[in-house]
């Protein structure tokens, strides 16, 4: 019988947890479907990690975050991409959910030639509201890399429009005879991107222009406003109680619950509404449970998964299992379901067992 390579599990575990973050906020409820496509796109990177390989995941955030959304692409688009919609629409490997990626078929010769202009086109107009204020800082650049590492694009065309300098709105090659459901998703993602840190009125006559040149109506342009600030606080609730879930449960251990609670807060909220989170995780002090969270069933799972692989980022010991599951329990009676925490703990342990279990399995014994 053939022996097993060496592996270090711990670091692959570590990674599969952070990767599972991300999936948790990517979908905005807790999917195993989504969480077991996205760790088979990424067993390439749990392998190196677990061979003794560097780190690939948190402690590089840029990388690791644009690896996850390449990864994720034939699953479906994170809910914060501003260009959501769009991508899901554009996609070279759009359409496929869960399992259902690993089938899809190539596209066609046609189909590429589409989605490389007409993504070219979203990214642009991304690029063009976030620069209408007359600055085009680092985390915007990073958000219109993540748009691009999205959609699947060739290597060729994502090197460009990651690095090439934003126009203005009035100067993008729309036309009126747009697709009228593409047009609309690139207003509503222009209107999204721009009220992610706090609407400047000139990113938003930068979005109107852009409605305006695609031949939206000015109806039609209000809907598209109306349905980005439906989508600005769809996760709110969510990343607000995810870290408060790390937070409580790893009260003793600090630097893990503030790795964690950065980065959720960092996925799951805007930065309009991220500013006062990441300031009580610097402050530090007690998370109270005061019941001051209302989620729905599926925010509520979400926020108990991601404070559960957060709790198992470190391979705690049977002991200390007990005593975060325990935090975990109370937190999860303060959101309105003391079931809801166990369950979460056995989605979350059958998955990662599932995905490390792989990583010990010999190749063709």
């Amino acid at each position: 019988m053939q022996a097993a390579p060496p592996v270090a599990l711990g670091p692959a575990l570590a990674l599969l947890c952070e990767d599972a973050l991300f999936g948790l906020t990517a979908a905005a409820r807790l999917d195993l479907d989504v969480l077991g496509a996205l760790a088979r796109r990424r067993v390439g990177a749990l392998r190196t990690v677990a061979s003794g390989g560097g780190d690939l995941g948190l402690a590089s955030w840029e990388p690791w975050l644009l690896a996850l959304c390449t990864a994720i692409a034939p699953i479906a688009p994170p809910r914060w991409l501003p260009m959501a919609d769009a991508v899901e629409n554009l996609s070279l490997e759009r359409g496929a959910r869960g399992v259902r990626a690993l089938f899809t078929t190539k596209p066609s010769e046609r189909e590429v030639a589409r989605v490389r202009s007409l993504g070219a086109l979203s990214v642009r107009t991304l690029g063009s509201v976030l620069a209408a204020s007359g600055t085009f800082p680092a985390e915007s650049k990073l958000l219109r890399a993540t748009v691009v590492a999205s959609l699947g694009l060739p290597e060729e065309d994502r090197q460009r429009l990651t690095t090439e300098a934003p126009v203005d709105a009035e100067l993008l090659p729309i036309t009126g005879d747009l697709d009228g459901a593409i047009a609309r998703s690139l207003v509503a993602g222009g209107f999204l991107a721009a009220m992610s840190d706090g609407l400047d009125p000139r990113e938003e006559q930068a979005v109107i222009a852009i409605g305006r040149k695609a031949g939206l109506t000015s109806e039609a342009v209000a809907e598209a406003r109306a349905e980005a600030r439906k989508a600005l606080d769809f996760t709110k609730g969510l990343g607000e109680a995810a870290v408060d879930v790390i937070r409580y449960v790893l009260a003793d251990a600090v630097p893990e619950a503030e790795l964690f609670a950065v980065a959720a807060a960092r996925l799951a909220l805007p930065a309009v509404h991220r500013r006062d989170v990441l300031t009580a995780i610097n402050v530090g002090g007690p998370v109270l449970l005061s019941r001051k969270h209302r989620l729905d069933r599926k925010h509520r799972e979400a926020a108990l998964a991601i404070g559960w692989v957060a709790a198992l980022h470190a391979d705690p010991t049977a002991t200390r299992r007990a005593v975060l599951a325990r935090r975990h329990d109370q937190v999860a009676a303060d959101l309105g379901d003391a079931e809801a925490g166990a369950l979460a703990r056995g989605e979350i342990d059958r998955h990662l067992d599932r995905h490390l279990g792989e990583l010990l399995e010999v190749p063709g014994a």
